[in-house]
């Protein structure tokens, strides 16, 4: 077993053979040594390793030394086993020597919580602003092995004293280059660009001034494992510099699979980058790329054109232009991937483009984008929107936030939305999507190219939250035939200057438009006081829309409503109808809204003329009590049962000329006061009176009727309990 004596003995035998050199060299001045005095380790028992740094006495006429040198920043890998309790060192500890400090010393506590057959505990070394991204050289190491042939227990554990480690002189780039050395290995210390270089007399590699290095018919390459530091190729972050030839010309070689970005002092600028296929850029948190708001029309900040398994992760980092600089045009994006597959971006916001933050579409070669997942992303005052979705199979967009888009429509959130028939939106998945302060929609979703062709539609979008965005959602722009789904689940759309939730021009042949648990919260902050338009929930067509013969299939599943103001902005709760008169509002749904609070009860729903309607009301949101006032029945005062049960005395309902196809309402007695159904004067009740104007009654508790309107002047009765008697 080596003892501490002859490892000394060692170390300044090396020291004097460096010494003696008969050429000028560069030696690391300071002599870092690590060392226990324990002999014998029991697993679970404490013992101290002591970490030593001295500034070496080297005259400076006879070794080449670096003033830099004498920072460090210290990291020891510790073996398996070992957990470390206490003890002055950390790992990234720095320290500086000099005439005045010409010492330092740290020291770990700890155990094994097992027993290892060997180890080593090895003591790295790197210049002074190193992080965990930077080269460390190893400057001495402590192992341990098992004694041999005693069986394998915890008391048999022992630390035994290693040698020293190979010589690596320290350098600069000029340096290197300057004089002849004979070393194998290399420290560079250039900031920004230190490591390790080891001499491969095998390599062709040009010189790159980054990993390959020729000097003297030499070539020394970086050593070096995991992603590519853009320090290394001179990229800097001043926030002035423009870097763009030198992060292309790194991400055009095919030996760089992972490039890292260290956090800049400012940001990095570029003009625009095309990334390849193949490549992960891993950018440190809080990490700034700027662009110098000087795109053309058609060029995007960071292109990826047909391009596979590419990988851009980081934690708020931030990719931004200047969208004050454009002020025309919409396709100055931040992020374009065009036929891309297998892409993924994680914690990147995309703000302030000429276009959108992030779009995902089609390329020459590929009609759509595939397996692209955007996680924990956000845009924010984007010139268009936020996200757009033209063609793509297996989109995932996961937790991530759209906001403040304004310049040019659609200024969406989130816009859904092929260009040509021949793309495709399958297997889009949205998952707690927040939009805020959007221009227009939270989430657009326009998908008329689809009509008469064989597409397929399948979205679905889940606890989306919106706040202040002129619509929470708006569906539209669906005009014939289409197959598939639209679904949301549990959206909350709150302070919407329009409807929280609009399908307008939806066709009825369309695909299904499923809307599970929404919440609208204090929409209509505009103020229309319009039954159609200061709607919490609206599906209709325009007055001068054109389209399919009927719009609808959109179904609103157990709805939320509220309206907290004062005074409160939301007129109707539920609005259906086409203004235009061109058909009806068809195969559509309201099943058990839960709540309806702070609305006028008189105007909870606007209904017009539909046709196939599914409606239930198991919370009652629907029913009315008429109490001690007559009612008539309008467009806007429908409810799913009226009843007189706290009335004291005769009640009338007029049925005001309401169209064909309105929807059916049950009336029941639930007091013993007459209650009266008058028709208008050219309706009548069938097969009760055939007369028109002839009005029915009853009195009779427990008595009801369901009537619904079949024709422009009948009332067809549906079901009956109960005597009612028809007007002399």
């Amino acid at each position: 077993m080596t003892t501490w004596l002859s490892k000394c003995f060692c170390l300044v035998l090396i020291s004097m053979l460096a010494l003696s050199s008969t050429y000028t060299n560069a030696i690391d001045p300071i002599r870092f040594s690590i060392s226990t005095s324990a002999t014998e380790v029991l697993v679970n028992k404490e013992f101290e390793i002591k970490i030593k740094a001295d500034l070496l006495n080297i005259p400076t006429n006879t070794v080449y030394v670096f003033e830099s040198a004498r920072a460090f920043r210290l990291k020891v890998i510790l073996p398996e086993g070992f957990r470390q309790t206490g003890g002055s060192f950390n790992d990234f500890i720095e320290g500086e020597l000099s005439g005045n400090k010409p010492s330092a010393f740290y020291t770990i506590k700890g155990k094994f919580v097992s027993a290892e057959r060997s180890g080593v505990f090895q003591l790295l070394r790197s210049h002074k602003s190193a992080n965990s991204a930077s080269q460390f050289v190893e400057v001495d190491r402590l192992s341990f092995g098992m004694t041999e042939g005693l069986p394998e227990g915890a008391a048999n554990a022992r630390i035994a004293l290693a040698g020293t480690v190979s010589y690596v002189p320290y350098l600069s780039m000029s340096a290197l280059r300057s004089i002849a050395d004979t070393a194998t290995s290399v420290f560079i210390t250039d900031q920004g660009g230190a490591g390790i270089f080891k001499h491969n007399p095998s390599s062709t590699k040009a010189d790159d001034g980054a990993l390959t290095i020729i000097t003297s018919g030499k070539r020394y390459e970086r050593v070096y494992s995991g992603p590519v530091n853009v320090e290394w190729f001179g990229v800097v972050g001043d926030g002035a510099t423009d870097n763009t030839v030198a992060l292309q010309a790194m991400l055009d070689r095919a030996d760089i699979s992972s490039i890292y970005f260290p956090k800049p002092a400012v940001s990095y600028r570029i003009k625009r980058l095309n990334l390849r296929s193949n490549k992960t850029l891993i950018l440190d948190e809080g990490t700034i790329v700027e662009g110098l708001g000087t795109l053309g029309a058609e060029e995007r900040m960071i292109m990826m054109n047909n391009v596979q398994n590419v990988s851009i992760k980081g934690t708020n980092v931030v990719f931004k232009d200047q969208k004050a600089k454009y002020t025309s045009g919409e396709q100055r994006h931040i992020f374009a991937m065009l036929g891309v597959t297998n892409v993924t971006i994680e914690g990147v916001a995309a703000n302030n483009s000429g276009g959108d933050g992030f779009y995902i579409g089609v390329s020459t070669t590929q009609k759509f984008s595939e397996n692209v997942r955007l996680i924990n992303v956000s845009a924010d005052n984007n010139r268009r929107q936020g996200l757009s979705i033209v063609s793509g199979k297996n989109i995932e967009v996961v937790s991530s936030v759209f906001s403040n888009s304004n310049g040019t429509a659609p200024n969406a959130g989130i816009d859904i939305e092929p260009n040509n028939p021949d793309e495709f939106l399958e297997g889009i998945r949205i998952t707690n999507p927040t939009t805020r302060n959007n221009a227009g929609g939270g989430i657009v979703i326009l998908i008329d190219d689809f009509k008469g062709t064989n597409r397929v539609v399948d979205i679905t979008i889940t606890n989306h939250n919106d706040d202040g965005s002129v619509y929470g959602a708006y569906v539209s722009r669906a005009t014939g035939a289409i197959a598939g789904t639209i679904t949301f689940h549990s959206p909350v759309w709150k302070n919407n200057r329009a409807n929280g939730f609009c399908a307008s021009n939806y066709s009825s042949n369309a695909c299904t438009l499923l809307v599970n648990d929404p919440t609208v919260i204090n929409c209509n902050v505009a103020g229309s006081t319009h039954a159609v338009f200061g709607s919490a929930i609206l599906v209709y067509r325009e007055a001068s829309a054109l389209g399919d013969a009927n719009v609808g299939n959109v179904h609103i599943i157990r709805p939320r409503v509220q309206d907290t103001r004062s005074p409160r902005k939301i007129v109707s709760a539920f609005a259906f109808e086409d203004i235009s008169k061109k058909g009806a509002v068809k195969n559509c749904s309201l099943i058990d809204p839960v709540t309806l609070d702070g609305l006028d009860v008189l105007k909870y729903v606007h209904f017009a003329v539909l046709e196939n309607l599914a409606l239930s009301d198991k919370h009652e949101k629907l029913t009315f009590d008429i109490a001690q006032a007559n009612r008539t029945l309008t467009y806007g005062f429908y409810k799913r049962v009226f009843h007189n049960a706290t009335s004291t005395g005769l009640r009338t309902i007029s049925l005001n000329g309401l169209p064909a196809n309105y929807p059916e309402i049950t009336f029941e007695v639930r007091n013993g006061q007459i209650l009266r159904l008058i028709p208008h004067v050219n309706d009548n009740i069938l097969p009760l009176s055939a007369n028109n104007g002839k009005y029915i009654q009853c009195n009779v508790v427990g008595s009801k009727i369901t009537l619904r309107k079949t024709t422009t002047n009948s009332w067809q009765v549906k079901e009956m309990i109960g005597t009612w008697t028809v007007q002399p």
